[in-house]
């Protein structure tokens, strides 16, 4: 009996001196979280048995426990890198579309332009409603960041201007003169809206504002507007505007239809709202739509999981939510290597919440979480379980010894 209970020692030192030396082989590894071998007393009993002279018959390996407490911090110079301050995991998707859950952050862009890790799990995020939330009730999807954004062509613009009622009037006051860009006395002040074709290419639109009649209670202006590729204006039309500055009538938008002289297959509409006042030639503020082709030049992640991308074009996109799982029972966790975990009936409730809420922690950018494998102890746990299995050798060889005295003596 003596025999088998030193035996279960040896086997529980073995078990304890693995799990030491598998923390301090991992303490360099990313997010790595340290095991824990926990024990149980075998006691074995029968009714004829008093409890006073009963003893135990070893120990029993119970099991192995992740310890997931938080590791401290690695500074890094990719911002895709992700540290998680406090509780929470990242959603991974494997090769095969598992799901996965880890807190290593070590991130990159692969050519599909989804953010993955090293074994090349996908980061799974929530499809965005239309306001820029997660949208929970939908199924993950990877997380992407564009590297290249199209070409949008410019098809509606606002203009919001105030001529100055003191204009010179042009001309005999019957609109007589014509519009000539190339000479400034044929108009009293103008601007140029900056718009991008089908491709991306920049060209421009003038709008040209000429007083052609003045009165006490009425001025009346024609207005022109010339792109860069046209030498006759596409639009013309007058307004009149009131003693108070007013336009007497709405203003229809003017539509420059599509051309292929300037690389446009769609119309481009501007719509005007403008004012006479007593001060000089304003623009209050003009709204034009479309974009050249931009590349990718940052990425930027919030404590709260937002990711803005930034072009080179000026334009920053929202790509995605990044939200943190979490579980009611986290030791229950199946790991399966790469510092990854499977979910298991004894992991417990998942939730998905965004860091910072429901008690999740927060993600730091430019850093990745180290192991928290504190060498030092687990030095000293290696010992006691060096210890404990030479004591038990010891057990079982007196063990033996008195097993074969008692031998020879029945001999």
């Amino acid at each position: 009996m003596s025999f088998f209970t030193s035996l279960t020692g040896l086997n529980a030192a073995v078990a304890e001196l693995g799990v030491a030396s598998n923390n301090i082989a991992n303490s360099n590894t990313t997010s790595f979280k340290r095991s824990e071998a926990k024990f149980s007393d075998i006691f074995a009993s029968t009714v004829s048995t008093k409890a006073s002279t009963a003893f135990g018959s070893g120990v029993a390996l119970r099991e192995i426990a992740q310890q997931f407490s938080q590791g401290g911090l690695q500074l890094s110079e990719n911002v895709l890198d992700l540290a998680i301050t406090g509780d929470g995991f990242f959603p991974m998707a494997s090769t095969d579309g598992s799901a996965l859950y880890t807190r290593n952050g070590s991130f990159m862009l692969n050519e599909d332009n989804q953010i993955v890790n090293d074994s090349d799990y996908t980061l799974q995020v929530h499809p965005l409603n239309l306001d820029g939330t997660s949208d929970f009730n939908q199924a993950m999807i990877p997380l992407v960041v564009d590297r290249n954004l199209a070409a949008v062509a410019s098809t509606e613009v606002s203009i919001n201007t105030k001529i100055f009622d003191g204009s010179t009037l042009i001309g005999p006051g019957d609109g007589s003169i014509a519009i000539d860009p190339a000479d400034p006395t044929t108009y009293n002040s103008s601007q140029t809206l900056s718009l991008f074709d089908d491709a991306g290419e920049p060209y421009t639109v003038t709008v040209f504002y000429q007083k052609i009649a003045e009165g006490a209670a009425q001025d009346d202006y024609r207005v022109a507007m010339y792109t860069d590729v046209t030498e006759a204006p596409t639009n013309t039309f007058n307004v009149s505007f009131d003693a108070n500055g007013a336009a007497i009538a709405a203003i229809p938008d003017q539509v420059i239809a599509a051309s292929p002289v300037d690389g446009r297959t769609e119309d481009l509409t501007i719509s005007f709202d403008l004012q006479t006042h007593t001060k000089p030639f304003e623009i209050i503020d003009q709204t034009i739509d479309g974009s050249p082709e931009g590349k990718l030049v940052n990425i930027n992640i919030e404590g709260d999981g937002t990711v803005m991308a930034t072009y080179s074009n000026g334009i920053q996109q929202l790509s995605g939510r990044i939200n943190l799982a979490s579980f009611s029972a986290p030791q229950g966790l199946t790991q399966i290597g790469d510092t990854s975990y499977r979910a298991s009936g004894a992991s417990g409730t998942l939730i998905h919440e965004q860091p910072g809420t429901s008690g999740l922690g927060t993600l730091v950018s430019g850093a990745t979480e180290r192991s928290n494998v504190d060498l030092t102890q687990e030095l000293v746990n290696l010992i006691s379980a060096q210890r404990n299995f030479q004591s038990n050798a010891k057990a079982m060889e007196t063990s033996g010894t008195l097993t074969q005295t008692l031998i020879n003596m029945r001999g």
